[in-house]
């Protein structure tokens, strides 16, 4: 041995043993398809469709664009595993480390197969088998496609110029209903993640037979959204452009709105941030880690955008998946203002939730149905006795029955039981029918004028007092009119 020079051997992995574990990089199935998508933005498509087979046995997923394609050279690049995520990229390019389109694959199917066709119009097909590397253990990758290949091609109608990626024995999909619902669901996810590009007619996307709409998780257009304005920091010469933004309260939304709003995982797992690489969402709600900060059922409106160039996502730890990153340190603490303020913000929305309000002009209060009150330094809750329906049914014949039934129920209220489930379940618990839902206040009302007053002017007065009073104060102008449509004609 030379002086100096220290004794070496080549070791290199096992071809198949480091495939397999290239599938456990923790892809699910929307991550792994917008993956996917995100090579197609990068090829300038403008329209992707997902498309699939669920036939026990003979399952597979296509995911087809009409971008510019690869040539042979190019498809055999494409292929190759890993690159040096600190070379310079295109502009829009919004991959960096060379693994996304071949671990995404594999993580969800055995047999990955890309073809492609470029200006020319010459065909370049290229397949990472598993079963294949295993019994050749080697690096291996077939450039000729089989029958089948060619059959899903002409099946998802791939003739023309664009790229065509092809799994097939998905094992980690399986087949049949279960492949059904996991791809249809994914849809929703990329509503969301690709919202930008969907809504501004940038990219057409479609699931199956469904064109897919953008997800707003801001609400922007609701006039109870709180913009709090747009911030710019810099960091080594890139611009990072922050939005705060606090939802309404969720008596506020309609079923749709809070659909929307929810996105998947409802409220409680979306609130934090919505960091974007380029006009790409890849963090849904996260506090990043940042000042202890968690989610919490007050803080859940809160929701901030954070938008990042792609060049700048070397420093911000953008992990292979494209869905975690961890912002530079001398950057975290007006982030955790900015988030801290968003948070406050949200929590007041709720502790004013409830409190008397004024309409405008009028100042009139509106009637809740609880009311909080406070005995020897407990809270206890108690049906609002001045509730124009209460108020009504107290002064009939039957009053003296009602109100021991009223104080029956307040008695046997299950306070224990309504924290613990708005602790452990506080998205899933509804411990009373939802006060957004037009249809469903309205068929209260209805199902309660069977007991009001049947003169035309009581109920006129009991109107103007229903409009005021939970839950129908959120719907005057329908409350009216079916009192006064189910008032008694005159003859």
């Amino acid at each position: 041995m030379k002086a100096g020079v220290l004794a070496q051997e080549r070791l290199d992995p096992y071809a198949e043993d480091l495939v397999e574990s290239l599938r456990a990089f923790g892809y699910d199935l929307p991550t792994a398809l917008a993956d996917l998508v995100d090579n197609s933005i990068a090829a300038e498509a403008k329209n992707v469709r997902v498309a699939y087979c669920s036939d026990p046995g003979e399952a597979w997923v296509a995911i087809v664009d009409d971008g510019r394609g690869m040539s042979e050279s190019e498809l055999h690049a494409a292929m190759r595993f890993a690159r040096n995520p600190n070379h310079h990229r295109a502009k829009g390019d919004l991959g960096r480390f060379g693994l996304g389109l071949k671990t995404a694959s594999l993580s969800q199917a055995r047999t990955l197969t890309v073809l492609s066709r470029d200006a020319v119009g010459q065909l370049a097909t290229r397949t990472w088998d598993i079963d294949h590397i295993a019994r050749q253990r080697e690096w291996l990758v077939l450039t000729e496609p089989d029958d089948e290949t060619l059959r899903i091609a002409d099946q998802v109608g791939f003739t023309g110029r664009g790229t065509a990626i092809i799994w097939r024995n998905t094992d980690k999909l399986g087949d049949g209903r279960a492949l059904s619902r996991r791809i249809s669901e994914s849809g929703r996810e990329l509503s969301l993640l690709f919202h930008r590009f969907l809504a501004k007619g940038r990219l057409n996307l479609s699931i199956g037979r469904q064109a897919i709409d953008p997800m707003d998780p801001y609400l922007r257009r609701h006039p109870a959204t709180q913009d709090r304005g747009v911030e710019e920091l810099e960091y080594e010469g890139h611009w990072i452009r922050v939005n705060p933004v606090v939802l309404p309260h969720p008596s506020r939304l309609t079923r749709q709105e809070a659909a929307s709003a929810s996105g998947p995982g409802g409220m409680l797992a979306r609130q934090g941030f919505y960091v974007y690489r380029g006009e790409r969402l890849v963090v849904a709600g996260s506090w990043l880690g940042l000042g202890g900060m968690h989610n919490s059922a007050p803080t859940r409106l809160a929701r901030i955008s954070l938008e990042i160039p792609p060049g700048a996502d070397l420093a911000w730890a953008v992990d292979v998946r494209k869905s975690s990153l961890r912002p530079p340190a001398c950057l975290e603490q007006r982030l955790v203002e900015l988030a801290e303020d968003a948070r406050a913000r949200s929590e007041k929305v709720f502790t004013h939730r409830g409190t008397p309000s004024r309409n405008r002009g009028k100042l009139a209060q509106v009637e809740p149905v609880w009311q909080q009150v406070r005995r020897l330094g407990q809270s206890e809750y108690c049906i609002n006795r001045g509730h124009p329906l209460v108020a009504d049914a107290l002064a009939g014949a039957n009053g003296n029955a009602l109100e021991g039934v009223l104080r029956l129920v307040e008695a046997t209220l299950p306070r224990e039981l309504i924290a613990q489930e708005l602790t452990s379940h506080p998205e899933e618990a509804r411990l009373q029918p939802d006060p957004t839902d037009t249809e469903e206040v309205l068929a209260m009302l209805r199902a309660l004028l069977s007991g009001i007053p049947r003169d035309p002017t009581q109920r006129t007065i009991l109107a103007e007092a229903l409009v005021k009073a939970e839950p129908f104060c959120r719907h005057p102008g329908l409350v009216r009119e079916i009192i006064e449509s189910d008032s008694p004609k005159e003859t």
